[in-house]
């Protein structure tokens, strides 16, 4: 076995640890499968935060900007992340 097909094997092998979301511009945004529970926990983080919001985690920024029909209809997928973030009412009373 040549080292091309070391590489090529090598590739492989990352390629299937990613998580690949195609993007309406053309590029493949790649992120880590792990970075997929680190989005979620950004996300839950950001829900009704108002201003104290931290920053979009950059999967969640890649959701919003595919063409792809099963990633749109995901939990990662927000439209509007202004809305999200609004802070809930307060309906105790």
């Amino acid at each position: 076995m040549g080292l091309r097909d070391r590489i090529k094997r090598a590739e492989r092998a990352a390629r299937e640890e990613m998580i690949e979301i195609v993007q309406k511009d053309g590029p493949v945004a790649r992120f880590p499968a792990f970075d997929a529970a680190a989005a979620y926990i950004n996300l839950m983080d950001r829900l009704g935060a108002g201003e104290n919001a931290p920053t979009e985690h950059p999967l969640l920024v890649a959701v919003r900007n595919t063409t792809d029909p099963e990633w749109q209809k995901s939990f990662y997928y927000v439209n509007d992340p202004d809305a999200h973030t609004r802070p809930v009412p307060d309906l105790c009373e």
